[in-house]
Parts: structure tokens; C-alpha cells; sequence
């Protein structure tokens, strides 16, 4: 009786060149599958820290948008300190936050900007590890050409980071008028690689961020009128210093605008210099910020109409020859000035510095 042995299922494992394609199709399958799976999980956390990373600036912009509306920790310690300052007006409050809304969507914007470079190049180096592509002499590329491109570029990343600081720490803002060395005007533009400044005279000037050094803002929370005088050796300067008081008192008496910009009391502390030809008195008024041009101006105009009155002369240059007239003082015909000038402003009725604010001599 013959016995019939079964063959072999066509599943059973194969031999010879058959047994190499089948491991190999093996080995494929398994690497491949944990390519996806990597190359999927790091995805899953590119996206996590891509929401993480919106979360955080977004808590930072909305920080920076809300912040202490004009300096609200400053003016609680100059109030402790007893110093006046002026409460700011309902435009303004609206201004200063129209400004912190500016500065904050730039900050989103280059924080989004920086994050999602930082997380693209993280993402595109990963899959190309992943597939077996060598990242090494990629990255050492890539750091030769950024070097290269931060020798070319330096000033240009320089001015960035500068206008980024100068935002966080909010110097300046649009509208305010600063003096940052070479170019003194108001603010009329405020980016990242460039300041935009106008002059008095009209010219705009462009200042490149990471040159700028130092910033003067004369037009912060409150500002102070200065006026110097130079009298004669022979003046009387308990009475000069009165006049100077009382010229401060007359201009404020004249002018509802210069009263209502005065902010304390005038101060002359006594003699600041003494110089060849002169003795100098410097008369010092606290007053609302870019105020204190109008002040200014209608308290060297009282002055010049006291000193005549009382007949206090001012200090005669060296160089000058006096001619000795014989009158004890001269008398002014100046016609009547209506009240309210106004202090020099752009286009746009923003407040403009002085050509010269200098001494008065």
C-alpha cells in the first residue's frame, strides 16, 4: 500500500535566493515602520512645542499690551517723593495704549517669526537623520555660510536686536521727542532696524538702532523749563533772583496754557557760575512734558519786559563795546502779543523742539 507524503505549503520558509529576498523584505518592512513611527512622534512634539512656544508669546504679548499705563510705578514713587506730576488725559491714557499695542504686535510678530524658524530647522534636520541622509556635513555647512553671513551681516543683526531691546524696555514711542545724538526731533516711526525722526527745520532723519547710544526723551511723564541768565559783577542778584521769580508769576497770570503747564513752584537756588564777564543765575520750573518750550518762551518775554522795568542789566560779552547812553534803563514799545502761541508742531500737530535751546544771554 503506497503512502502519499504531502508537499509543502507554499508558506513554509523558503531556501536559497528565496530565503534572502524574503528576510530582506522583512528587515524593510521593520526599519520602515519604525522610520514612520519616529519620524511621527517627532512631529507630534514639533506640533506640541509649536503651540507651547504660541501660548508663551502670546502671554508675553498680551503682558507687554496691558503693562502699567504711564509709568504707573513711577509715578507712585515721585508722589511718595512728594515731586508734582502731572495725571495724564483721556487722550493721552488712549495714546499710550494705542503705543503698547504697536510695540507689542512687533514683539509677536518677530517672536512667531524666530519660533517657527527655530522649529522648521529642527523638523527638517530630524527627517533627514531619519532617512538616512548624514546631517553632520550639513550642519557644519550651514555653520560656515552663518558665519559668513553674520560677518556680512553683522550691523544688520546688531540694529534688530537693538530695536528688539528698545521695545522691550519701551525708551521711546511714537509721538515722543528724543535726542539721540546726532538727530534730535519727534518720533515719527519706531521699527526694528531704523528710527524715524523729524527735525524742526522738516528733515527726517533715519537712525539705524544699533548705532544709537544713547536717548534722551524730553517729553517723559514730566519736563522741566530751564532758563539761564547772565547778570553784571555789579548787579543786585537778591533782586535779579525776584525778578526772575516774579517774571515766572507774570507769564502764568498772562497765559491760562503756560498756567495750566506749570506743574510747581519756581526755583532760582542762587549763583551757578561766576564767570570773567558774568554771574549766572539759572531759574529751574517743573512743568507737563513738551511743555516746557511754551513756558520757556513767555517767561523770557516777562523777563525782558522786568529787567527793563527795574532796571537790571544783563552781562556784556568781553569783546563788546558799551556805550554809556546815560539812562538808567530803556523803555520798551512792544505792541500787545494775543495770548496763546503755540509751540512748534509737525503735520500730524505733534510737538517739536526748539532750534536752539540754549542759554539766555
Amino acid at each position: 500500500m503506497l503512502r502519499l507524503t504531502p508537499e509543502p505549503s507554499p508558506s513554509a520558509t523558503l531556501e536559497g535566493p528565496a530565503s534572502d529576498v524574503q528576510n530582506l523584505w522583512e528587515d524593510l518592512t521593520s526599519d520602515t515602520s519604525g522610520q514612520f513611527l519616529g519620524l511621527g512622534l517627532a512631529l507630534l512634539l514639533l506640533i506640541a512645542a509649536w503651540f507651547i512656544g504660541r501660548a508663551i508669546i502670546r502671554g508675553i504679548v498680551m503682558g507687554v499690551e496691558k503693562g502699567t499705563p504711564l509709568d504707573g510705578r513711577a509715578r507712585r514713587a515721585l508722589r511718595k517723593a512728594k515731586i508734582p506730576v502731572a495725571d495724564p488725559p483721556t487722550m493721552e491714557l488712549r495714546l499710550e495704549a494705542e503705543r503698547r499695542r504697536q510695540r507689542a504686535q512687533t514683539l509677536g510678530r518677530v517672536l512667531n517669526s524666530t519660533l517657527a524658524v527655530v522649529l522648521v530647522t529642527i523638523g527638517i534636520t530630524t527627517l533627514l537623520s531619519m532617512i538616512g541622509v548624514p546631517v553632520g556635513p550639513l550642519m557644519a555647512s550651514a555653520g560656515v555660510v552663518g558665519v559668513a553671513l553674520g560677518f556680512g551681516a553683522q550691523s544688520l543683526v546688531k540694529d534688530v536686536l537693538s530695536g528688539v531691546f528698545m521695545l522691550l524696555e519701551d525708551q521711546y514711542g511714537v509721538g515722543d521727542v528724543v535726542n539721540l545724538g546726532e538727530a534730535t526731533g519727534s518720533v515719527e516711526e519706531v521699527g526694528l532696524r531704523c528710527t524715524r525722526l523729524r527735525s524742526l527745520d522738516g528733515t527726517v532723519w533715519y537712525v539705524p538702532n544699533g548705532e544709537i547710544t544713547r536717548v534722551g526723551n524730553m517729553t517723559r511723564m514730566w519736563s522741566r523749563a530751564l532758563i539761564e541768565v547772565r547778570f553784571a559783577y555789579d548787579t543786585d542778584i537778591e533782586a535779579a533772583r525776584q525778578a526772575m521769580i516774579d517774571a515766572v508769576q507774570a507769564a502764568r497770570a498772562g497765559h491760562r496754557k503756560v498756567a495750566s503747564a506749570i506743574l510747581g513752584e519756581a526755583e532760582v537756588a542762587g549763583i551757578e557760575s561766576l564767570e570773567y564777564n558774568a554771574v549766572m543765575l539759572r531759574l529751574l520750573v517743573q512743568v507737563n512734558p513738551s511743555t516746557q518750550w511754551d513756558v520757556q518762551r513767555e517767561v523770557r518775554h516777562e523777563m525782558r519786559r522786568i529787567f527793563a522795568e527795574r532796571g537790571i542789566e544783563l552781562a556784556v560779552p568781553g569783546d563788546a563795546m558799551v556805550v554809556d547812553t546815560g539812562r538808567q534803563h530803556r523803555a520798551l514799545h512792544d505792541s500787545a502779543r494775543p495770548d496763546g502761541d503755540e509751540q512748534p508742531t509737525d503735520e500730524d500737530g505733534r510737538p517739536l523742539p526748539p532750534a536752539n535751546d540754549g542759554d539766555d544771554e
